[in-house]
């Protein structure tokens, strides 16, 4: 009896961990599959919706990414330029866990015009290898006291609906 118990539990870890494992791989190689968007990369049937759904579990692999300057043929309004794939993770990653402009750099970036918060992206332009530090330094912080909170429907766009995305981290 005690023989089976401990086979059971030596299998119940070991499926846990290539589990565990496979996950994490999974996410891993869509976040470096960031590189092949094109256009909106936040169109509802995007890549970034199946990374975001893994919530907390992709914080990481998109951090990691935060540095990458790989040019992209995503866009958005509000940088003239391509997207790189830093750019997307930082976009990605923001709809995730909400990232504090001032509280992650330090830097007031607080004129918003035509929807865009101007001074962001020029600002990660220049100090990508800073920024990401930043980053991961405010989730360092926050890691073991994040909470899923439910967005309200003024937040849940038809692509946050379509793809059952209900909240974020706060």
């Amino acid at each position: 009896m005690k023989r089976h118990i401990t086979i059971f539990f030596i299998s119940l870890f070991i499926l846990t961990t290539i589990y565990s494992f496979g996950q994490t791989e999974k996410i891993k190689l869509q976040v470096d599959s960031l590189k092949y968007l094109r256009g909106d990369p936040f169109e509802c049937n995007s890549l970034t919706w199946r990374i975001i759904l893994n919530k907390k579990d992709a914080i990481q692999a998109l951090i990691d990414k935060l540095d990458d300057t790989t040019i992209t043929s995503a866009k958005v309004k509000c940088k003239k330029t391509n997207l790189t794939v830093g750019d997307i993770a930082y976009l990605t990653l923001k709809r995730i866990l909400p990232l504090p402009f001032f509280a992650v750099t330090g830097v007031q970036c607080d004129v918003i015009e035509n929807g865009c918060q101007l001074g962001v992206f020029e600002y990660i332009e220049r100090n990508r290898v800073k920024f990401k530090g930043q980053v991961q330094t405010y989730f360092d912080k926050k890691k073991n006291n994040l909470k899923w909170r439910q967005l309200d429907s003024n937040h849940l766009t038809p692509c946050y609906i379509k793809n059952n995305i209900k909240g974020q981290y706060e």
